[in-house]
């Protein structure tokens, strides 16, 4: 009787070994490779706005279909850091000459103007700061809950962050 617990025990090993342990090995390899991916058309993009001087509706377009490509969902977040040269004249402090403060815009206020003037206008001095977080579930992660889950570890999704200073 132990002789066959032991003979299905090595099986069970040998398959593990066999065919999930390389299966979760390229699942993961996949993973890496899209968050590279990811990762080089969100500095594509930002280096793009930059040089540009504007966030125009066609390449917002572009950035998202790219994305789409990887196979993935994502959510897509935008922040422009706008320079607010002197604020000293538009408050009480009229004497405050020089000081610049930033004042940030949003995902929603963004695409609410390129919708409707087909563009996002940068100055000089701006900075431009672009999120992506996958929303769907990867092989490799749910490969990673599998096995994590039970021993109680967390896995992360593929994102990408990338921040640019207007220099135009």
């Amino acid at each position: 009787m132990s002789d066959t617990f032991i003979t299905i025990m090595a099986i069970m090993l040998v398959v593990v070994l066999m065919f999930v342990v390389p299966f979760m090995a390229t699942a993961n390899q996949n993973d890496r490779i899209t968050q590279s991916a990811v990762q080089t058309i969100l500095d594509d993009f930002t280096n793009t706005v930059a040089r540009e001087g504007k966030i125009t509706e066609s390449t917002y377009r572009e950035l998202i279909q790219t994305l789409d490509a990887t196979g993935n969902t994502y959510a897509v977040t935008l922040e422009v850091r706008k320079i607010n040269d002197n604020p000293g004249a538009k408050g009480d402090n009229k004497d405050v000459i020089g000081e610049n403060i930033y004042y940030s815009e949003y995902t929603a206020t963004i695409e609410e103007k390129i919708q409707t003037e087909g563009e996002y206008p940068l100055e000089q001095g701006d900075y431009v700061i672009a999120n992506v977080k996958n929303t769907n579930v990867t092989t490799g992660t749910q490969l990673k809950n599998f096995f994590y889950n039970l021993m109680g570890k967390d896995t992360i999704a593929i994102q990408a962050s990338s921040t640019i200073l207007v220099a135009k």
